[in-house]
């Protein structure tokens, strides 16, 4: 009986390493299932992740599109401001309306200058013409010069 012993051992042994066998190849098989499950789960993720890199990439080549055509504008802009009047040249023009508005300037006809001067002073009427004569030269020279200011502030722009 010894050898149906060992024999039975042996059977046994052998029964027992054919489980295992069995028992490695289903934990092959059920690893390489995960692993495939993974590789297939990792390429879905790749390609979504393509995607939304794609999508990013025609979203930000709008969005410089747009930057671009906002530049644009920008400069058009700045091109259609400078065709306006500043508020410092309106000042200018102001001021100059001011020196030449008659209704605002007060002005005396020659008549009213020489009866001023005759009651204040009892001044010679010749003398009287001359200083006349020198205040409307001033005037007329002061007037001209804001003519010329104002014309040559006018082809500034």
């Amino acid at each position: 009986m010894p050898q149906q012993d060992l024999l039975n051992r042996i059977v046994n042994r052998v029964n027992d390493f054919n489980r295992r066998i069995r028992d490695l190849e289903e934990k092959v098989r059920n690893l390489t299932a995960r692993v495939n499950t993974l590789d297939d789960s990792l390429l879905d993720k790749t390609n979504a992740l393509q995607e939304d890199m794609q999508e990013l990439e025609d979203d930000l080549e709008g969005v410089r599109d747009r930057v671009a055509n906002m530049e644009v504008d920008i400069k058009e802009l700045n091109r259609e401001k400078k065709k306006y009047v500043t508020e410092q040249q309106i000042n200018e023009i102001e001021n100059y309306m001011d020196l030449m508005n008659p209704i605002q300037s007060s002005f005396a006809t020659k008549k009213e200058v020489k009866e001023l001067i005759k009651e204040k002073n009892g001044v010679p009427e010749k003398k009287i013409e001359r200083i006349i004569q020198k205040k409307l030269d001033k005037q007329r020279k002061t007037q001209s010069n804001n003519k010329k200011g104002f014309q040559n502030s006018n082809e500034e722009w």
